[in-house]
């Protein structure tokens, strides 16, 4: 078995909890979306994310790729994560849009939460991209709304 993988359960169970999953007939694919215009940013820990949002974080797995971390402030849940190299991030990114969701994304680390509001309010205060599979914008389930629709 792949050191990867029981990290990568642990995140797509965290997914589907934060409200997205995929059909078992359907074979996914993920056309992705990056709005708003992405922020400068630097490498953060897991640790300095969560001191950001006000949160203690609970970890869930740690892999030789990547930490992952659960926390709560007020009302919303986050996932956070941080990554040993960009392409332990790239490939991790690439498994879990999949799946849906919407995340922020920035040098070395991904965050998720349940509440697109306070994604938003993050991203400027760390930086980064907000990303998100196009299928699951407005009536798609959990994920931002990225405008532009008619």
């Amino acid at each position: 078995m792949s050191p990867r993988l029981p990290g990568l359960l642990v995140a797509l169970c965290a997914l589907v909890v934060a409200g997205c999953g995929v059909p078992a007939q359907s074979a996914p694919v993920a056309t992705t979306k990056s709005w708003p215009d992405p922020k400068p940013t630097k490498p953060y820990t897991v640790e300095e994310l969560a001191k950001t949002i006000g949160c203690t974080p609970q970890f869930q797995g740690t892999t030789s790729d990547f930490r992952q971390a659960m926390c709560k402030a007020g009302k919303t849940d986050y996932m956070l994560l941080d990554f040993v190299t960009d392409q332990g991030q790239k490939d991790w990114y690439e498994y879990a849009i999949l799946y849906g969701s919407s995340y922020l994304v920035g040098e070395r680390w991904i965050l998720t939460s349940t509440s697109d509001e306070e994604t938003i309010k993050l991203q400027q205060k760390v930086g980064g991209r907000i990303e998100q599979d196009e299928s699951m914008g407005a009536g798609g389930g959990h994920g931002m709304d990225m405008g532009g629709g008619s």
